[in-house]
């Protein structure tokens, strides 16, 4: 591998090094047009020191990946720590901040899913539609035990971001299917992070018939949550990642 020219596969790869750092819950590397690394995002849980994560992922790169990255490329965006757990008060209901879902034409719609499958890996492409444009996104993984779900997601986040203007990004935290009743549902993190902020949303789609479909499903119920509080694009290059 050339140490400075990276493939998809190589950014790929180098994002789940990345992910195993202690303290790094999500990891999102951009290249620039010669194929070398331009900026690494990465959103970390509280508990360490930014400046000593971003030295960490700096030396996984370099001794697990041979990539000199300078940690000045390296972001660091710190999720706030959890409030502690007081004892039981008067019920009272504390202040939330709520992103409601409503049924306007800018939200992100669902158009297509396709996915293959091989001993070589798995990849997806999805497409959507908003306002009247259309877009698509692919991703692919070649873990074939990662299972179809998570690149099936990755795919949507990917066309969703065509329609984003920078610096925001979209990265994917987890994908479950858990037990809901007499009946199954599909539910998504996606971690949306900025220059100086971060946040974590959920979404959920219950399981009925094609799961990839209801994988997007999810993922567009977390994304769209926050349609009126992006910064889009006025027009989409028509084409496929």
């Amino acid at each position: 591998m050339t140490p400075h020219r990276l493939t998809s596969d190589d950014v790929r790869r180098a994002e789940a090094l990345v992910a195993r750092v202690a303290g790094v819950t999500s990891c999102r590397i951009r290249l620039n047009g010669a194929g070398e690394v331009s900026e690494v995002h990465v959103v970390a849980a509280p508990g360490r020191p930014a400046r000593a994560i971003a030295r960490e992922v700096e030396d996984c790169l370099r001794t697990g990946m041979g990539l000199d990255v300078d940690h000045r490329k390296i972001g660091v965006v710190m999720l706030e720590a959890a409030p502690p757990e007081e004892e039981p008060a008067a019920p009272a209901a504390a202040p939330v901040e709520e992103f409601p879902i409503i049924e306007h034409p800018s939200r992100f719609a669902f158009s297509q899913v396709n996915v293959g499958s091989s001993r070589d890996g798995v990849r997806a492409e999805v497409e959507l539609t908003r306002d009247g444009l259309v877009v698509f996104g692919s991703a692919e993984s070649d873990n074939v035990a990662m299972g179809a779900p998570a690149v099936v997601a990755g795919a949507t986040l990917r066309a969703v971001s065509e329609f984003l203007d920078e610096p925001t990004r979209l990265c994917l935290g987890g994908v479950l299917k858990v037990p809901l009743g007499s009946g199954e549902a599909i539910v998504v993190r996606v971690d949306v992070v900025g220059p100086r902020h971060s946040k974590s949303l959920a979404g959920c789609a219950l399981l009925s018939g094609d799961e990839h479909r209801t994988v997007v499903f999810a993922t567009l119920d977390a994304v769209n949550r926050l349609t009126g509080k992006l910064e889009f694009k006025s027009s989409v290059e028509y084409k496929i990642r």
